[in-house]
């Protein structure tokens, strides 16, 4: 029995062994490699363990893989293969490998330049994401998708070549490559993932060629240095904020032939056709009286934009639809209007005039009280700097007064209930608020990131259950509470962290 476990050891150890070896390359460093068809006599780079990677994470340097190792060809890179190997500056992939797995030199972060083989036929996702130092891919290969996250982050990653055969960028191929200035997108590809270009800051045009029938939601959204749209008769399908922070917009346009959507009257804007729903604006966008609405994040952060006088016959706009316009000075809203989205104004830093035709039947600007009222409910779903907030309104809403600046004190009459959720959120200059004794909820990080706010005034005698981001990051205001309930305020729930709590 004594003999018998180390055989079994020793037998164990030689199964391993077969399986996977390490092997010293030109460079001298020691890879990794692993089994995956005995039978032919196939190996991969990579210990078959994604969390562990082939050589050392802290290798420094160049890399030449070679075409067999031990007598096995070397035919793939593994999933995760070389992953994290932050110093990594090259890799020399032989001209046997057919396959590279996801991950495969992910976070590599000094990784510079690489050249894939031509008999390449599969790159999983994710393949350099995180590699921010990448200046220079060589595709030598035929592929059909240029995969998802293949490129995400890889912040330096100048110019793109697009392989043959490409039909498809795939959701976040190059998200936040912030150094690609132009993109010519090869004909043959009919699709644009998800977020497919997002936040690559940098680019200035890219050409979207006949064929494509659909870009993704997110697309191209935060390229803030692009500076116009073309899009083709093909296109079928635009994701929701596909182009949503592109604030250097100056020219949008779409082919008469399209189908499905249109730039009418060259009003510079892209617009639905069947619904009459402006999708895509820009600082030079006027908007067709033919409109009936505007998208979800349609104008957000456009720079330039000072006045929006909407056409009559309008019926919505959509949630943010204008927020961080931060050059938005006066907005005038139709009687046709019936419907809202949340926050449509939030961040318009400038906005100083904000009314609502008086025949209006769901809004109103009671008594020009520079907001916007929801009549049935009295909610005050949006205000400025120059906001009063009249008698009837019972309700703060959502996110009504968030990011407004010049706002420096709020006095909350007797009646109203409810502030809503974000609903004074980084306000810059509020320095005191006044909260009546009517108040019955404060919604989630209400005055989140108030930093100059001095004072709290609260009137309610029982505390409110509010949550731990209602006054945070708000520096250190005094609290100040009805006489006789100091010791509630002491002992309840966040009202407790104020630094300081007196009775008026």
């Amino acid at each position: 029995m004594k003999r018998f476990f180390p055989f079994l050891f020793l037998m164990v150890m030689l199964s391993s062994c077969h399986n996977s070896w390490t092997e010293n390359s030109k460079e001298g460093v020691a890879v990794t490699y692993h089994v995956t068809d005995k039978t032919n006599k196939i190996c991969e780079a990579g210990t078959g363990n994604p969390e562990s990677p082939a050589i050392s994470a802290d290798y420094k340097g160049s890399l030449t893989l070679p075409t067999s190792s031990n007598d096995y060809l070397v035919a793939a890179i593994g999933e995760g293969a070389f992953a994290g190997c932050r110093q990594l500056r090259e890799v020399i992939i032989p001209a046997t490998v057919t396959s590279i797995g996801k991950g495969a030199f992910q976070d590599c972060e000094n990784l510079r330049t690489v050249v894939i083989p031509s008999r390449v036929s599969h790159v999983a996702d994710g393949v350099f994401r995180g590699c921010r130092r990448l200046q220079s891919v060589t595709i030598r290969c035929r592929m059909t998708k240029i995969a998802d996250h293949m490129f995400y982050d890889c912040r330096q990653l100048a110019g793109v070549d697009f392989p043959k055969g490409v039909t498809a960028i795939g959701d976040y191929a190059f998200y936040g490559c912030l150094s690609l200035k132009t993109v010519e997108i090869p004909h043959g590809v009919t699709s644009i993932g998800i977020e497919a270009f997002q936040d690559c800051r940098g680019l200035t045009a890219v050409t979207i060629p006949e064929g494509v029938t659909s870009i993704g939601e997110g697309a191209f959204s935060g390229c803030s240095q692009l500076e116009s749209i073309h899009i083709p008769a093909s296109v079928k399908s635009i994701g929701a904020t596909a182009f949503a922070g592109c604030t250097a917009l100056t020219r949008i346009t779409v082919d008469p032939a399209n189908p499905i959507y249109d730039s009418r009257n060259g009003c510079n804007a892209l617009v639905e056709k069947q619904s009459n729903t402006l999708m895509v604006g820009c600082r030079t966008t006027k908007l067709p009286s033919s409109l009936t609405a505007i998208a979800d994040r349609a104008f957000y952060g456009v720079d330039g934009l000072t006045s929006v006088s909407f056409p009559k016959g309008m019926l919505s706009v959509g949630e943010r639809a204008f927020a961080d316009c931060h050059d938005l000075r006066s907005v005038s809203l139709p009687s046709s209007l019936t419907s809202l989205g949340e926050c449509p104004f939030a961040g318009c830093t400038s906005l100083t005039s904000i009314s609502i035709h008086s025949e209006n039947p769901i809004y109103d600007s009671h008594n020009a009280c520079n907001a916007i009222i929801e009549t049935l409910t009295n909610t005050l779903l949006y205000g400025c700097k120059n906001s009063s907030i009249p008698p009837v309104v019972k309700k703060i809403g959502k996110g009504a007064f968030a990011g407004c600046r010049g706002l420096n004190s709020i006095r909350l009459h007797e009646g109203i209930t409810i502030i809503g959720e974000d609903a004074f959120r980084d306000c810059p200059d509020l320095k005191n608020v006044v909260i009546p004794s009517t108040m019955t909820q404060i919604g989630d990080n209400a005055f989140l990131g108030c930093r100059q706010l001095s004072v709290v005034e609260v009137r309610a005698r029982k505390p409110l259950t509010i949550s731990a981001g209602t006054f945070s990051d708000c520096g250190t205001p005094k609290l100040f509470v009805p006489k006789g309930t100091r010791r509630q305020y002491e002992s309840a729930g966040y009202w407790s962290d104020f630094s300081s709590i007196e009775e008026n």
